[in-house]
């Protein structure tokens, strides 16, 4: 097993000589002599190799206390086989596109407010997802399927998602968009980025008296849950003969923490705290491109 310090930070320059020279000093006597941080992204990105030793908790503690201070994400990476991971699984909402689809689609029709309110209970774990999600399809009824169309062309790819999905599919990978959201939109994402599979739930939509396609607030069955997403996991891992060592999740709520926990690299990208406990790799400073950090690519081995 080899372990990686993994420092970053996207959002601006924040990474100097004097933060790389003060942490690899600290963990001279864990690596028996002074290391350099391997650059990964200038001023962005760096990983110090410790081998497999084990970590004093009072050092991680204070290097991670350290760093969030400065906004710097720090993630120790444990790597018991292959680092480069063959098979993506990525959440939708909030992680491959900046905002919730459902409440986008609210916002379009002046019910923003008590659709929002439902989404964050149920991305926090609060209430059943899939009771969140026929309740905020509820208050869509009779709306015109126009609204769906007019959602893909308001959505905003977050950064690092085209990297992500070019470089991984580079190097062999599967890429799956598995998501609580909506067929409509990840076979438009499918398209648009190149995912190899996509999973989500499917919106009713029939002709209206005035013979116009609406939606019937009505999601069919069956409907992708958590549950759902880790079992897609497993049916990808069996399928290619791969283990969940091969493996690398990402979300950001509650309905992700089950094949976050299943996964090698179990990422939490900007996450809720219930999700947050259970990754084992978090980026709040750090976009997308952080994934392909984790996994030591570094910006000249990135396709774009």
């Amino acid at each position: 097993m080899k372990q990686y310090l993994l420092i970053s930070n996207t959002t601006g320059y924040k990474i100097n000589n004097d933060i790389l020279d003060y942490i690899s000093t600290k963990f001279k006597d864990i690596v028996f002599q002074k290391k350099n941080f391997r650059e990964l992204s200038p001023k962005k990105a760096y990983e110090l190799e410790l081998q497999n030793k084990n970590i004093d908790l009072e050092l991680q503690n204070f290097t991670v206390n350290l760093l969030s201070r400065n906004n710097i994400d720090c993630n120790f990476i444990k790597v018991t086989k292959d680092r480069k991971k063959k098979l993506l699984l990525a959440d939708m909402d909030s992680t491959i596109i900046r905002e919730e689809s459902l409440d986008e689609l609210a916002r379009q029709i002046g019910k923003e407010k008590e659709v929002v309110r439902i989404t964050n209970e149920a991305m926090n774990g609060q209430i059943d997802f899939k009771k969140a999600l026929l309740e905020r399809v509820a208050i869509l009824k009779d709306q015109p399927a126009e609204i769906l169309e007019n959602l893909k062309k308001g959505i905003s790819i977050n950064d690092g998602a085209i990297e992500l999905i070019k470089t991984m599919k580079h190097n062999n990978s599967i890429t799956v968009l598995v998501s609580g959201g909506f067929t409509f939109l990840t076979e438009y994402l499918k398209t648009l980025l190149g995912f190899d599979y996509t999973h989500a739930n499917s919106l009713e939509i029939s002709h209206n008296n005035l013979n116009k396609m609406c939606l019937t607030g009505r999601v069919l069955e069956p409907i992708l849950d958590k549950q759902a997403k880790a079992w897609y996991l497993d049916q990808y891992v069996t399928k290619n003969k791969l283990n969940y060592e091969d493996t690398i999740c990402v979300g950001d709520g509650a309905n992700d923490i089950e094949m976050i926990k299943k996964a090698g690299f179990g990422v939490s990208y900007n996450g809720r705290i219930g999700l947050e406990k259970e990754a084992n790799i978090h980026f709040k400073n750090t976009n997308l491109l952080g994934l392909l950090y984790a996994q030591g690519y570094s910006d000249k081995q990135m396709i774009s």
